[in-house]
């Protein structure tokens, strides 16, 4: 287990500083008894209060290490969506009848409508997927039409299509 030195000194140091105050002023006893060796007084307390807190330590290591995978993962996770929402869609369609003399406005950008009536642009996939989603206006100087965009649309292959003349 990789633990840093300043962690090892503050155990070291915290243990110390209880099996000084348990052991001078409290009057504890402790032993530790194995079959290798027996320790007793105030080193086989130390050695418990810096096992124990080693132990806890090394617990909240852990569960703090989960966390910060989880938060990861979560992050990559928002991450992938944000990238995926923030890609560029190519809108692509066809005006019927033909305009002459018009734009297409979509959002806040306008794009020159050419003269065949198709038209091809991109824009970011999270601008299609709002709850109130933008419409492809039409635009010219006799008259202006739209259409409302819906996110599970085929954006590669819109049609807009105008009133007939007299209708």
């Amino acid at each position: 287990m990789d633990v840093s030195i300043g962690v090892v000194t503050i155990l070291f140091t915290l243990s110390l500083l209880a099996a000084w105050i348990l052991f001078k002023f409290l009057q504890s006893t402790a032993a530790i008894t194995k079959k290798e060796y027996q320790m007793g007084g105030a080193a086989a307390g130390f050695l418990i209060i810096y096992g124990a807190l080693n132990y806890s330590y090394s617990g909240l290591a852990k569960s703090a290490l989960d966390d910060s995978k989880h938060q990861l993962a979560v992050c990559q996770a928002a991450l992938k969506t944000s990238v995926d929402n923030d890609e560029e869609v190519a809108l692509k369609g066809v005006v019927d009848p033909a305009l002459r003399d018009a734009q297409i406005v979509f959002a806040v950008r306008i794009f020159p409508l050419p003269d065949d009536g198709s038209f091809r642009f991109s824009a970011r996939r999270s601008d299609l997927k709002s709850n109130n989603p933008p419409a492809i206006y039409i635009i010219n100087e006799q008259q202006h039409n739209y259409l409302q965009l819906d996110q599970d649309e085929d954006f590669s292959n819109l049609r807009i299509t105008l009133p007939k003349k007299g209708d």
